[in-house]
């Protein structure tokens, strides 16, 4: 019989991302989710070995187990991933055995690498670490990923367009895409702090939407701001190799670049 190790908190990943909803999709927001700070973070590179210590101490939770391979496996899985550098250098500054906790703190540094660290991809990853390197003796323990947050029914989503975009209607320039863009993010906020933040970043998420190769129709989608508000906008993009471009490592890392460097007078005013 195998013993579980279990995870002492579990956040759900939904809760830690801002731009989840837009980039992966989700449910509808919780009203008490608070918008994601960014405080600066050293970029020294960790060092594999010290990476693969902390996680040993986190994906073992305390127990005393370590990896046989001395956590080379867990840091493949996490780089794997792409959670960033500071992100990484965070797991190892805090060497927690309460991923929950670090999960919280991570989405200081960055919601999107605090979604990963509680992400179920992730976590089969640990799974199979633990189950191919745990040592003699240690016993038949596996990670057990944080379970997510009970499911909530969907509403349907809105595509009506809140501005008329005639059919056949070129885009040609970004300027073209801000009251859309700002309308259909703006669909997804937790809160009236993350409306501003779209409101403010309008410019930025326009300019980085239009440069993105995206085709015309898709253009035409964006600019009409429809207030959609459920799923992932990739979802309703009328083609595929559009939804690929946005579902992108590139393109999404640009577009969090957008929310994460406004400003607090910005988010102030709402203007960009």
């Amino acid at each position: 019989m195998k013993t579980r190790i279990m995870t002492k908190t579990a956040i759900p990943a939904a809760a830690l991302a801002a731009l989840g909803v837009l980039l992966a999709g989700c449910s509808g927001g919780d009203d008490n989710a608070q918008p994601s700070p960014s405080p600066s973070v050293s970029a020294v590179e960790v060092s594999d070995q010290d990476l693969g210590k902390a996680l040993d101490r986190l994906v073992f939770q305390g127990t005393g187990t370590k990896s046989a391979d001395g956590g080379t496996c867990l840091v493949a899985a996490v780089k794997g991933k792409g959670i960033s550098n500071p992100g990484l250098a965070y797991i190892v500054e805090q060497n927690s055995d309460d991923i929950g906790a670090v999960a919280e703190g991570l989405r200081k540094v960055s919601s999107m690498d605090a979604a990963v660290l509680l992400s179920p991809e992730l976590g089969d990853g640990f799974d199979a670490c633990v189950d191919a390197v745990i040592p003699p003796g240690g016993g038949d323990q596996t990670y057990e990923s944080p379970k997510p947050a009970e499911e909530v029914k969907e509403a349907a989503p809105n595509l009506t367009p809140k501005f008329e975009i005639k059919e056949g209607r070129t885009i040609n320039s970004a300027s073209e895409l801000t009251d859309g863009l700002v309308s259909m993010f703006s669909s997804y906020a937790r809160d009236e702090e993350q409306t501003k933040t779209y409101a403010a970043t309008g410019e930025c998420l326009a300019g980085v939407a239009f440069n993105a190769g995206f085709s015309q129709a898709t253009l035409r989608f964006l600019a009409g701001g429809a207030p959609i508000g459920s799923g992932a906008i990739a979802d309703y993009l009328p083609k595929i190799e559009d939804k690929q471009i946005w579902e992108s490592k590139d393109f999404t890392t640009v577009l969090v670049d957008c929310t994460t460097n406004v400003t607090g007078d910005k988010r102030k005013d709402g203007k960009a």
